[in-house]
């Protein structure tokens, strides 16, 4: 495998690659040169001087891409041209068009799309799907779910990446972390018809939207909301009401700088909590929860469907779908009317 696009999360990527058996972490390259020397030296691997030179190698079978979201289709479409398999962090892309010439690319290729939709595969969430499959909370009627933390304070109007339009981060907290949960609650519930959505800026320093709040429908007729920002202590939960029973499945993650907070990832089962509330009776019941690696989980799939040619869970059409709603998002915060969500 060759790392591409070295800064945060990538370091989250690069670990679970050397703990797979799977994989071989070979090469790396991003535009930096000390950063890419230092990563090299790090992770014991080469680094290329170009994303070019990185395709041309014969022993590169796949990519690991953690650059920005913008240029996600740039390196994605070449690396499949190129025959290599790819692995892209989630959003696929800001755009619907660039995530689309990404499956496209792929499909033509015949190569490996997977996205980097991890959060489906915690523990929790896991189990919230097993029991709502299941018949344990009777019908579905309605979803709430949250993604924020204050990490936006940090973020300065000069900095590359955090500007509110398609070239840097449309929708703010909404597509970097609202996305994962787009991707859930798609994974428990099925394709979402339609949302309402409103945006603001209150706080940060950047020149992007910092809360956002969306309610939508999905086609079954549940009702679902989902909210984001970048200025609150940090929360993650899901909220699922059903005829028979809820569930909460939330996740209380330590205060701590960045750099800690990435390295909770591989080990974030361990601050999952899941409770069922179940009618007729008084109080939660806790539900034990199995912990598992969901970074490694993803790399380890990525590099299964290399080798036998099976389908990854989190495909480049799930991803599209995900992106789906946050565009439509968008598109009503700045319409202020509700939007057909459309693949």
């Amino acid at each position: 495998m060759a790392l591409i696009g070295i800064g945060g999360w990538s370091t989250v990527i690069a670990d679970a690659a050397k703990r797979s058996k799977k994989v071989e972490l070979v090469t790396c390259f991003t535009r930096t040169p000390e950063k890419r020397k230092a990563f090299a030296e790090k992770y014991e691997c080469d680094e290329e001087k170009s994303f070019e030179d990185v395709i041309k190698r014969d022993d590169v079978d796949g990519v690991l891409l953690t650059t920005p979201n913008a240029i996600h289709a740039e390196h994605a479409v070449l690396a499949a041209q190129h025959g290599k398999h790819v692995f892209v962090d989630k959003p696929i892309a800001n755009t619907m068009a660039d995530g689309k010439e990404i499956v496209k690319a792929c499909q033509e290729a015949g190569v490996v799309l997977l996205v980097g939709h991890d959060m489906r595969r915690l523990a929790g969430n896991r189990k919230v799907k097993e029991l709502i499959d299941g018949g344990a909370i009777g019908d579905p009627i309605q979803v709430e779910a949250n993604f924020s933390h204050s990490l936006g304070f940090d973020l300065t109007p000069d900095t590359f990446r955090w500007r509110g339009d398609d070239s840097g981060c449309p929708a703010g907290s909404l597509m970097t972390m609202g996305v994962h949960h787009a991707d859930t609650l798609n994974y428990f519930f099925g394709p979402i018809k339609s949302a309402f959505s409103f945006f603001n800026k209150l706080y940060i320093p950047a020149e992007v939207e910092d809360v956002t709040a969306t309610i939508f429908e999905f086609e079954s007729g549940v009702l679902g909301y989902l909210g984001s920002n970048y200025a609150s202590p940090k929360a993650n939960w899901i909220y699922v009401y059903g005829t028979k029973a809820n569930l909460l499945c939330s996740l209380s993650l330590p205060e701590v700088p960045f750099e800690e907070y990435l390295k909770i990832w591989p080990v974030v089962d361990r601050y999952t909590k899941l409770l069922l509330f179940e009618k007729g009776k008084d109080g939660a019941q806790e539900i034990p929860l199995s912990e598992g690696d969901p970074i490694l989980e993803q790399i380890d799939e990525f590099a299964h469907c290399i080798q036998t040619g099976a389908q990854p869970e989190t495909d480049g059409q799930g991803a599209l779908v995900a992106l789906a709603l946050i565009r439509a998002a968008i598109d009503s915060a700045q319409t202020r009317k509700p939007v057909e969500v459309k693949v």
